[in-house]
């Protein structure tokens, strides 16, 4: 398990500031929220790290709590390890409404989870955090690490996208009819169980294709005991010793991660902007939408990191629908140039759906390394150019253009004039 690789640290951090949506926070709108994070350091790493060793910020999937990516972590350290690759650190936030982060912030609520939030956890940490950054996100994640490299492109050496929600098309799945889809299993379904184990039995069924280490960790992790702020009281005869629990991201903030509601207004010409300010008009008509997807998408080809996506080939996203983003994922302005400049990669799981990294721990590990000894090959081999290059320069050097401004820069005449007298 991790702490026989990795010594846990746990953290707690502010989340940014002013969030998305005004109806985010249950009082005022300054709310003050945090990020519950998990550093993991390697227990064999010397007191001198390697200079090229990676930190990984990674972003977990919509409802999962963060820990459920320890056995990947454990994967990929050894992988690496045997590559002669070093991880100094990989840090982890749940988002500010679920796992810790959503049991820290209960009495304050937030319906919205951004990439600000993790650009604020880097800038608190970033005295831990030297280069290589990479990035590892993971449905919802991937697309939070995606907008986050767009918002800062120099951010991240390379990213590893794990069926992430960037899409052009909304899932085709029913949600107000039938056939159901997950919003309508996360709002309806129970989430109070007699006790723990009542709660993992009842979860076998859904999970029984899971690696065992990531059963395990949600049956620790994705339940809490009762009391909690929507559940304050314990039933009546209840054990105490073994007391009943609840979901710890609870169902209605999970539902808050995959739909906004658009119950009125929904006609193209009738969109209450005040509202629904990212409402693309041609889903109007939908009863809930999500605007992050379709969004990341349309700027997606200006994703400046290299990137590998990993997806599942049965995954309810739709796998064609992927790979229209994976088509246009940094061919634009500002852009790593693509598949054609072997920047992007794709690989599918056969036979693995939408949660493969709890599945197919191995697989999803052994694909994650192999891509990342690649890339960190290709970033020791820069930085060696790079220092060389500038440890030549004096400390003028840095204060003046070089000569080749002058060259490349007429002077004006009438300054040619004045320097003849």
């Amino acid at each position: 398990m991790s702490t026989d690789i990795f010594k846990v640290t746990e953290h707690t951090t502010p989340a940014s500031h002013i969030r998305e949506y005004p109806g985010s926070t249950a009082r005022s709108q300054e709310e003050v929220l945090s990020l519950h994070v998990k550093q993991y350091t390697p227990l064999d790493q010397d007191h001198i790290t390697s200079s090229d060793a990676i930190t990984v910020i990674a972003a977990h999937a919509c409802g999962y709590p963060k820990e459920l990516y320890e056995p990947l972590w454990d994967e990929v350290y050894r992988r690496l390890k045997h590559n002669g690759v070093h991880i100094r650190n990989i840090w982890i936030a749940d988002a500010p409404n679920m796992g810790m982060s959503g049991v820290l912030n209960e009495d304050k609520i937030s319906l919205d989870y951004s990439a600000r939030d993790l650009l604020l956890m880097i800038n608190h940490f970033r005295d831990q955090m030297p280069r290589p950054l990479v990035g590892i996100g993971h449905s919802f994640g991937g697309n939070i690490l995606a907008n986050l490299a767009l918002m800062h492109p120099r951010l991240f050496t390379t990213i590893v996208f794990l069926d992430p929600t960037i899409f052009p098309k909304p899932v085709s799945r029913g949600v107000g009819i039938d056939p159901p889809g997950a919003v309508n299993y996360t709002l309806w379904r129970p989430d109070i169980w007699p006790n723990r184990k009542a709660a993992a039995s009842a979860h076998a069924k859904a999970w029984r294709h899971w690696d065992r280490r990531c059963f395990d960790l949600m049956v620790k992790y994705g339940f809490r005991d009762l009391p909690t702020a929507l559940y304050p009281t314990i039933p009546a005869g209840a054990n105490r010793s073994e007391p009943p629990v609840t979901l710890t991201t609870t169902k209605y903030q999970e539902v808050a991660g995959l739909y906004r509601s658009n119950f009125s207004a929904r006609a193209s010409g009738g969109i209450d902007r005040s509202v629904h300010p990212d409402m693309d008009p041609i889903y109007a008509n939908r009863i809930v939408y999500r605007p992050e997807p379709r969004n990341t998408f349309s700027k997606i080809h200006h994703l400046r990191p290299p990137v590998l996506w990993i997806l599942g080939a049965k995954t309810f996203l739709g796998i064609d629908n992927l790979r229209e983003a994976i088509k246009v994922c940094g061919v634009g302005v500002g852009g790593s140039g693509g598949t054609s400049h072997g920047q992007v990669k794709e690989v599918i799981l056969p036979e693995r759906g939408h949660l493969f990294p709890f599945e197919d721990v191995n697989q999803t590990a052994g694909y994650c390394a192999a891509w990342l000894v690649q890339e960190m090959g290709k970033y020791r081999e820069s930085e060696l150019v790079w220092n060389k290059k500038r440890s030549s320069m004096t400390q003028r050097d840095h204060l003046v253009y070089g000569d080749d401004w002058f060259e490349a820069i007429q002077m004006p005449k009438t300054l040619q004039r004045k320097a003849k007298l």
